[in-house]
């Protein structure tokens, strides 16, 4: 019983095997699983691996997997135009695109898995022709990165909102009319020459430029060397005058010591000769001091002894050296006598102008001492 069983269950999956179809979705590629009995197209992005699509034993089931390749694929299209000058145009330019993933459902029900056809191509050659229309035969060598930047930026243009992204566009050849290839060929050999002689002229002017920049070099030495050389007689000039200004500094400084030590000296002497001056006067007032006590004594004792009667006759003495030589001065009732009795004398002002004589003592007077005459 148990042999039969496991028999029946290996035929049961024989059958099974047998029966079941299913399809694999490669690695870079995107499926979409249509069941036309089950829902139609679902939405669900199924990514690499294998799927069962159904039973086939008497009929093979209708469902099936859209695949989608979503890496970036590349396709080459001639293109036969016209240059904005009307001439024609043979050219091959690739286009690199893919389909966006999450919007492959999209893409599926709105153009279906021949997108490239269907929409990329007759949008990227109108894009072609429209892009060459306006540029020259001249261009397309020296533009022809900007042109390649034109047509994708037209082809982007065009399919947006399709569901595809265009990478890049690049101009792979250009075929030019016979007469114009010659025309090109003609002028590149002239270029070829013009950048020979560019180049020639642009060697020869190197060489007048080596040329001159040694000698400008050599200048430049020669004229550093005497600017160095004037540098150092200029530092050896100022280094002399200034030991010149410092000796005369010293100099002057030297000579004003030496004023102020004459100067200290001078003072020192005057303040000397002034001590001694002081000196000598506090000296000689000293002995004039000491001289008038002195001669205060001797006259004090002159006069120690000296009567009333001898201060009268030097009295009288004294006004006769007043009124001058030849004056007569009566004292006392005397003078009531009439002045014819004595002799004419000369006027008052005439007894001054009369010549000085000297102080004589007077002769001792009589014992009355009633009058005395000064003649």
């Amino acid at each position: 019983m148990n042999r039969m069983t496991t028999h029946a269950a290996l035929v049961a999956a024989s059958l099974a095997a047998a029966g079941c179809t299913a399809t694999t979705v490669e690695p870079g590629h995107r499926g979409l699983y249509f069941a036309p009995n089950a829902g139609g197209l679902r939405r669900e992005i199924l990514p690499p691996g294998t799927y069962r699509l159904g039973w086939c034993f008497v009929a093979c089931t209708t469902n099936r997997i859209d695949d989608f390749d979503v890496t970036f694929s590349t396709r080459t299209e001639a293109i036969h135009t016209k240059s904005a000058e009307g001439l024609d145009l043979d050219l091959k330019l690739s286009v690199i695109y893919r389909p966006i993933v999450s919007e492959l459902y999209l893409l599926d029900t709105e153009i279906g898995p021949n997108y490239y056809d269907e929409v990329i191509a007759p949008e990227f050659k109108s894009a072609c022709r429209g892009v060459f229309a306006r540029h020259s035969y001249t261009e397309l060598q020296a533009r022809n990165e900007s042109i390649e930047d034109e047509v994708e930026a037209a082809v982007r243009r065009r399919t947006a909102g399709r569901h595809v992204e265009i990478s890049s566009v690049t101009l792979e050849t250009v075929n030019y009319a016979p007469e114009i290839a010659d025309k090109i060929r003609q002028k590149i050999a002239g270029e070829q020459e013009a950048a020979r002689q560019q180049a020639a002229i642009a060697w020869d002017a190197e060489k007048r430029k080596q040329v001159v920049t040694a000698e400008a070099a050599q200048k430049k030495l020669v004229l550093e060397k005497d600017t160095e050389q004037q540098k150092l007689e200029l530092e050896k000039d100022a280094e002399t005058a200034r030991f010149k200004a410092e000796q005369d500094l010293a100099a002057i400084e030297t000579q004003r010591k030496v004023t102020k030590a004459q100067a200290e000296i001078e003072r020192m002497r005057a303040e000397s000769e002034a001590t001694k001056k002081i000196i000598d006067a506090k000296a000689d007032a000293e002995v004039a001091i000491q001289m008038a006590h002195a001669h205060a004594e001797d006259r004090k004792a002159e006069t120690a002894g000296v009567t009333p009667m001898e201060v009268m006759l030097h009295g009288y003495d004294a006004l006769s050296h007043l009124g001058g030589t030849g004056t007569t001065i009566v004292l006392g009732d005397w003078a009531h006598v009439p002045s014819f009795l004595f002799p004419r004398v000369p006027s008052l002002q005439n007894a001054f102008t009369l010549p000085f004589v000297p102080y004589q003592p007077p002769a001792p007077a009589d014992a009355h001492g009633a009058s005395l005459s000064v003649r």
